[in-house]
């Protein structure tokens, strides 16, 4: 009984060991699956391509969507996109803001689920600062505010703002 005791333990160690690695490396800033704390070229190559590309941009506003698409979908991706392009245009050409679409249900993607909680179509405002973890808020009442294009849009334009200002 004594051997089937040290083996026992011996595969807990090393399944322990294992999940640590596995977390490290997951967390590591390399990897690649960190949310938004640095922006590789594969992050880049995995989306649509940002309007603005800046090696550290201040915030990303994200559009994260599935392969299955509905009209609903569809008005996210578009007011959102609109709002961007026409009211932060000096934000996303000196580099402070990036906007990207990203679908998800690609592999290089699938992490985004976990980094952002996601849980279905979603607006994500990401703050990036040196040193610091990135601060994040996913944009939940767009699902209420999509009839309402200029609701929708005073919404998800003041959320920007916050993030664009200084301090969080």
């Amino acid at each position: 009984m004594k051997a089937k005791t040290i083996v026992t333990i011996v595969l807990l160690l090393f399944v322990a060991a294992s999940g640590g690695y596995l977390a490290v490396k997951e967390l590591s800033p390399g990897s690649g699956t960190a949310p938004a704390s640095n922006n590789s070229a594969p992050e880049v190559a995995a989306v649509n391509e940002p309007v603005a590309v800046a090696a550290n941009p201040e915030v990303v506003v994200y559009y994260f969507h599935g392969t299955v698409r509905c009209p609903t979908c569809r008005k996210f991706e578009s007011y959102c996109d609109e709002l961007v392009r026409e009211d932060f245009s000096e934000e996303l050409n000196d580099g402070r803001l990036q906007w990207r679409i990203v679908n998800v249900d690609e592999p290089e993607n699938k992490h985004y689920v976990n980094d952002y909680q996601l849980y279905t179509k979603s607006i994500v405002v990401v703050k990036s600062e040196a040193g610091q973890p990135p601060r994040w808020k996913n944009l939940d009442k767009i699902w209420e505010l999509v009839r309402d294009k200029q609701a929708f849009v005073g919404y998800v334009k003041e959320e920007i703002n916050e993030y664009l200002r200084a301090d969080l």
